[in-house]
């Protein structure tokens, strides 16, 4: 599912803790999208993959 800027999303971190966040920006399409993500509580940009997002917020 193609996500676009401005979604808030439900998401894994690089240590597979569950992350909520806005994203600021997509790069590539489909399955090799990776996506800018601002993480909510802390305020930090996390770079993730499709596969990583769980569900749209």
């Amino acid at each position: 599912m193609p996500y676009r800027k401005g979604q808030h999303v439900e998401y894994r971190d690089h240590q597979d803790e569950l992350q909520r966040g806005e994203i600021r920006s997509t790069e590539g399409s489909g399955a090799q999208a990776r996506y800018a993500v601002q993480n909510e509580a802390t305020l930090s940009e996390d770079k993730i993959s499709e596969h990583q997002i769980e569900r749209e917020l």
